[in-house]
């Protein structure tokens, strides 16, 4: 965080050279986009505390699944994109994580959001070759 564009590039280096000369497994947490798309071979997204998907990095880059996953995605600046210089954002605010909603925490915010997402938390389903979601949509 806060780091200027030389000292992360720099750091992320250090950080690939580790893993490649001692075989290292890492864990990354951030939400910053470009840098888990450089670094990282496989994503859990998460929300609230919760894990809603889990893939490879180009399953969840290109397909992804879970709503929040898609309207992540979808808010963050894309010079390709053909929406090119039009922002989105998750409507609503994020959980008090003290007293979280019942049932899927991304409830209140999802546009998609039924009955059974207010009642029930989502268990995480198996939808692909290693790709896991957790979401009443795909039950």
């Amino acid at each position: 965080t806060a780091l200027d564009v030389i000292v992360q590039a720099q750091i992320l280096k250090l950080i690939k050279e580790l893993q490649t000369k001692m075989n290292l497994s890492i864990i990354l947490i951030t939400h910053d986009l470009p840098i888990i798309a450089e670094i990282c071979d496989k994503l859990a997204v998460m929300y609230a505390g919760k894990i809603v998907e889990y893939g490879d990095i180009y399953t969840l880059f290109t397909d992804p699944k879970h709503p929040y996953t898609k309207l992540m995605l979808e808010s963050f600046p894309s010079l390709s994109s053909p929406k090119r210089g039009k922002f989105t954002y998750i409507p609503g605010t994020p959980p008090n994580l003290i007293s979280p909603p019942s049932g899927c925490r991304f409830h209140p915010r999802c546009p998609y959001a039924e009955k059974i997402c207010k009642k029930e938390e989502p268990k995480p389903i198996e939808i692909g070759k290693q790709h896991k979601v957790a979401c009443h949509l795909y039950n």
